[in-house]
């Protein structure tokens, strides 16, 4: 996944530094806290929970964590009915802090995260008509509700967060929903042997526990990306929707607000860290995930406030807008908490978000191509060109926001028209009047598609038909062509020779029919003349195969030109590596195009950003995928100078009617802030690449 809370540098040190001489004496300190009332209550495991040795098993950190859930077990969650389950951590108060005595551990206690869970669980009960039951009551720190597992300062270990987060994923069924709240210290490290990021870089949550003095490895009890990706995987592999809201951040810089507080720690150098292995499959049965985070790159997640009445900025925020907009996409409400944090911060923390962005908390997610447009001094600028399918003389709709594209208004939305088309910019040109408070940022949603002339060959073998397809501006009827358009018992069957059925159509009386058949079409008249317009370059290297994850390497892709053609076993996962050869860094980005034109976006994995790849680096799949069908499929790579909007190219399959199912099983991205700068038009791409690998997927 994406960094969690990406900054711009790490510190470099291991843990041997860190120690003091009376080290003894402050663990002695910390110990003495955590036996008093009010750190562990009745019926609550030590909250340096060492499970007794089981005769014959195997004492590794999945045993482990098994055993610390145990108690998870005694109190069943949400019936079977219910839709949506919760885990809340929030940790003002750490075990090994400088303010338990640890002087050199780079980091003190909070005194706002506690309080974030209240006001968050609050907020999201409401906005989800959902009860989360009371926060857990004092001496206590922790929470067993119908609904929902809060864990607060003491109880939130390492071990007691991941059980509670896999317990909650496990009661779950597909189109549940799993929100996994953390608001505490965040930090990040550097581990050659353990790396998935592009930016090098690691992040991390710091559970109650983390930075133990004496541990083998001083990170050992972070939990690391890799985890919560593997854990997110989880989820989806079972059609779980996931949000993830972390209040938290890795940059290390110090406040500058005497009635602030930073939640974060020092980075680390360390070595050896093993992350859980991830699941073996993307997420499906319309599952998708959301991640909310309190900054990005290089920033600081504050608290503000008096010391006794801190909150978290982001956490406020969001409560707010969750409060005024319930129904809102996960786009929108983003940019409204990233414009308010902006504002209380001077613009020193900008939230980040990625994922299912044009889902909402209602469940669904709809997946039409939706593009940013600026509104620049010298005029409007589409942020998607060639690279993304966008063709001069399609027409869009212009919205002020994210949900109201979603629901589609093109009656009263503002009408504009592609002039130009660049790399990754298109040009847009109003069909009426500017009006004079037309606002800096807009939301595209194609109208109409231009194809340019008639691009897609179709042999009709129903005369009925013929003229319906004739009608399309971009369908050639073709009797020698390779898709085709015949008559079954009681439906119009659309394949292609040789292929599967691409989808069923209503009979030509059908009034149905007319739109069916254009929407079918047009998906596949979208992909090919995608891929005609991709070309191929030697900076840019795609690995494509059936190799088994152990000991897979992502940086052997063979020198010299694609392969004609791969074949991929349907039961076993599907291997990507991505090299860039550029002499440049390169936003990377792959495709799985299936054999009935449905494209998913897969690198980066579930609408996530990567920083750019550096010359020689490679990006890898990070969970194995498997193909759902079998037939004929295209995996395709590219890569930019520029950051794309790539999830604007996914599309659901021929046969599925986007109207009633407009679900997807990864998402679209799409919450970037706008440039500062009102001048100057939008950068283009100076250099990019492609490369389309067909493959044929058997039993």
């Amino acid at each position: 996944m994406a960094a969690l809370c990406r900054a711009a540098g790490a510190q470099p040190g291991g843990h041997g530094g860190q120690r003091r001489h009376d080290l003894a004496a402050a663990r002695r300190a910390a110990d003495d806290a955590n036996r008093d009332g009010a750190a562990t209550p009745a019926g609550a495991q030590p909250v340096r929970f060492q499970p007794a040795p089981v005769a014959g098993a195997a004492q590794g950190p999945a045993m482990i964590r098994l055993l610390a859930g145990l108690w998870l077990l005694l109190m069943p969650l949400a019936p079977a009915t219910a839709a949506v389950r919760a885990v809340f951590v929030g940790i003002d108060d750490y075990r090994f802090s400088t303010s338990r005595g640890f002087a050199n551990a780079g980091f003190a206690n909070l005194a706002g995260a506690v309080a974030d869970v209240n006001r968050i669980r609050q907020a999201l009960g409401q906005a989800l008509g959902v009860d989360f039951g009371p926060m857990p009551a004092r001496p206590g720190c922790q929470q067993v509700g119908d609904a929902a597992i809060t864990l607060v300062n003491h109880c939130a270990t390492r071990d007691r967060i991941l059980a509670a987060w896999d317990y909650v994923i496990a009661q779950s069924r597909p189109q549940d929903i799993v929100i996994l709240y953390f608001a505490g210290h965040g930090s990040r490290f550097i581990d050659g042997k353990v790396l998935d990021q592009a930016s090098r870089y690691n992040s991390t949550l710091m559970p109650h526990d983390a930075r133990d003095p004496e541990a083998e490895n001083l990170a050992q009890n972070d939990i690391i990306d890799h985890e919560v990706r593997s854990v997110i995987d989880a989820a989806t592999r079972r059609g779980v929707r996931v949000i993830t809201i972390f209040d938290s951040c890795n940059s290390g810089t110090a406040s500058r607000d005497g009635n602030s507080a930073s939640r974060s720690a020092p980075s680390l150098a360390v070595e050896g860290l093993t992350p859980r292995r991830a699941p073996a499959q993307y997420g499906n049965l319309g599952a998708w995930r959301v991640h909310l985070a309190a900054s990005g790159d290089g920033q600081d997640a504050r608290e503000s406030g008096k010391v006794d009445q801190r909150a978290g900025v982001f956490t406020s925020a969001l409560a707010r807008a969750l409060a005024a907009m319930p129904d809102a996409s996960f786009a929108d409400i983003a940019a409204r908490v990233a414009v308010e944090v902006r504002a209380v911060t001077n613009g020193q923390q900008v939230p980040h978000a990625e994922g299912a962005l044009r889902a909402s908390l209602s469940g669904n997610e709809i997946k039409v191509p939706l593009y940013r447009v600026v509104n620049d001094n010298s005029g409007l600028f589409l942020v998607g060109g060639q690279l993304l399918g966008v063709t001069r003389g399609s027409r869009f709709a212009l919205y002020a926001g994210t949900s109201a594209a979603l629901a589609g208004d093109g009656v009263t939305a503002m009408r504009a028209v592609v002039t130009n088309v660049r790399g990754a910019v298109a040009q847009l040109q109003l069909e009426g009047p500017a009006p004079a408070d037309l606002p800096a940022e807009l939301v595209a949603r194609e109208l109409g598609h231009e194809f340019g002339g008639r691009v897609l060959p179709l042999r009709v073998d129903d005369p009925a038909a013929a003229p319906v397809a004739a009608a399309l501006g971009f369908v050639r009827l073709a009797p020698n062509a390779g898709l085709i358009l015949q008559r079954g018992d009681d439906a119009m069957l659309l394949s292609r020779s040789g292929g599967p059925m691409l989808a069923r159509l209503p009979l030509p009386g059908d009034p149905a029919f007319p739109d069916r058949l254009q929407a079918a079409l047009g998906k596949i008249a979208r992909v090919e003349q995608w891929l005609a317009a991709l070309r191929g370059g030697e900076d840019l290297c795609l690995a494509v195969s059936n190799a088994e994850s152990r000991g897979y390497n992502p940086a052997s892709c063979p020198i010299g030109p694609p392969p004609a053609s791969v074949t991929l076993a349907k039961t076993k996962s599907i291997r990507l590596g991505l090299v860039n050869r550029s002499p440049q860094p390169r936003q990377l980005y792959v495709f799985y195009v299936g054999p009935k034109y449905d494209v998913t976006l897969v690198l980066p994995a579930f609408g996530g950003r990567d920083e750019p790849v550096l010359p020689g680096g490679n990006l890898r799949d990070a969970a194995g995928i498997f193909p759902a069908d079998l037939g004929d499929v295209r995996v395709v790579a590219l890569s930019s100078n520029l950051a794309l909007d790539a999830t604007a190219l996914e599309q659901t399959a021929t046969d599925v009617i986007d109207a009633d199912a407009c679900l997807s099983a990864v998402a679209a991205a799409y919450c970037k802030p706008v440039s500062a700068s009102r001048s100057g038009g939008l950068g283009d791409i100076n250099g990019w690449s492609a490369v389309v690998i067909p493959a044929r997927v058997l039993p």
